[in-house]
């Protein structure tokens, strides 16, 4: 028997024996089955070789995701396509479009590829955003980390530009504040609840300022949606639906996430089967409103539809609509929502007709607000409790907008409006 054969050894160091045709010893294959929903470590020099450093300077993370899925170091045979894309929630034909497609550009999906794949940070043509575990300990509740990646984008591109590592952070404590502005529904957060690790990072951030309370606030209100939006949309795209279950979304919240989702296909599925048949109201209502926001036609009439046979969802939805619109506290709205609904007007007792007019005024607009078509929906529906069928203005008013919508969901609630009578009376 000849000994001229090529001597070959497992990553871990071991000779293999001639007729092992899989590249790893019992032991590290074994290692390698007990551990399925994770990347295998990999040596430094995998990264080095042709086939995927070429990968890596083409700065295509869907090329580096073929390039290590076929490395010969992992054996005989491929890395299966469906086993990779488990483990970051994906479907084999959606990984199959990264690896095909166009390159991806998100920073979250950028970090989150070269977290699994164990990528080096000195091998990679982004910054992977900063991980502060100590954070992670004290906020429970919410993955930092993920928010941090997520939101990396926003703060990279609105903030500051490119991220430095002097910059990182600073971010972090301007993430963090973000997120709890946006819970707790206000503009300015207490001294008092800002962990004291972030204070001095929030002193000297160019974008945060203290209130005359002392508290932190932005130097722009919006940011906070901008931020907080980034974040939602990191998770959505993972394929989770946490975050958009946790609380109701605002209306500028939602404008942010629908610009981001409108060119993620993939990403507006999910978001459709979460309208149609996520576990709560809050996250029913959260991707119904940021589809119809989209300005996609199939979309809105789609999300009307789920808003009119879904009382829960379309109760929060007129909810907001009417504490937005008319500027009256969530108590208030609510207890109009509540009258539309039971197709009772709301309007009737303890009102006057100067309210009255204010209010049909304000919801007669709000039916030619072109960013929303759920929301034209549910002012119509508001409107057929407040509406003077025979005021020639408001009719006017409607009119106009019946000549501009494309939704025939909206048309027919516009043709109730104007008929005095529900949407929900409609067929």
């Amino acid at each position: 028997m000849s000994d001229d054969h090529q001597v070959r050894h497992c990553q871990c160091g071991t000779r293999l024996a001639r007729d092992n045709r899989d590249g790893h010893c019992s032991p590290c294959l074994s290692q390698r089955l007990r551990n399925p929903g994770e990347a295998p470590e990999v040596p430094a020099e995998f990264w080095g070789e042709a086939f995927v450093s070429g990968a890596l300077r083409r700065r295509h993370m869907g090329q580096v995701i073929r390039a290590w899925r076929t490395h010969p170091h992992h054996g005989r045979h491929p890395v299966p396509q469906t086993q990779v894309a488990a483990w970051v929630g994906m479907s084999q034909a959606q990984l199959s479009r990264v690896e095909n497609g166009p390159p991806i550009v998100h920073l979250d999906r950028l970090a989150q590829w070269a977290t699994v794949l164990r990528i080096p940070p000195d091998r990679l043509w982004f910054a992977l955003p900063a991980r502060n575990d100590r954070i992670d300990q004290m906020e429970g509740g919410v993955d930092r980390r993920q928010f941090f990646a997520s939101a990396a984008i926003a703060t990279g591109g609105i903030l500051r530009g490119q991220p430095t590592p002097e910059s990182r952070e600073s971010d972090e404590a301007v993430l963090w504040l973000a997120w709890h502005l946006w819970q707790s529904r206000t503009d300015e957060l207490d001294l008092s609840r800002v962990p004291q690790p972030f204070v001095r990072r929030l002193n000297t951030h160019p974008h945060v300022v203290r209130g005359a309370g002392g508290g932190y606030r932005f130097t722009d209100p919006h940011l906070t949606e901008v931020l907080v939006a980034h974040r939602v949309f990191g998770d959505i795209t993972h394929g989770s639906g946490h975050l958009l279950a946790t609380a109701q979304t605002s209306h500028a919240t939602d404008l942010v996430i629908s610009r981001l989702v409108a060119g993620e296909e993939d990403t507006r599925r999910g978001l459709v089967l979460l309208m149609r048949r996520g576990a709560t109201a809050v996250l029913r209502v959260n991707a119904a409103g940021i589809l119809a926001k989209v300005g996609a036609a199939e979309l809105d009439d789609g999300a009307i539809s789920v808003i009119r046979a879904d009382q829960d969802a379309r109760h929060l939805y007129v909810t907001a609509v009417a504490s937005r619109v008319l500027k009256v506290p969530w108590e208030q709205a609510a207890h109009l929502s509540a009258m539309s609904e039971s197709q009772r007007n709301g309007w009737e007792s303890g009102v006057s007709g100067d309210t009255r007019s204010r209010a049909s005024r304000l919801l007669t607009d709000e039916l030619m607000n072109s960013r929303d078509a759920a929301a034209r929906w549910c002012a119509a529906l508001l409107v057929s409790g407040c509406i003077d069928t025979e005021d020639a203005g408001t009719r006017s008013v409607i009119m106009s907008a019946v000549r501009r919508e494309r939704c025939p969901e909206n048309l027919r609630a516009f043709a109730a409006a104007l008929a005095g009578v529900t949407p929900l009376a409609m067929g």
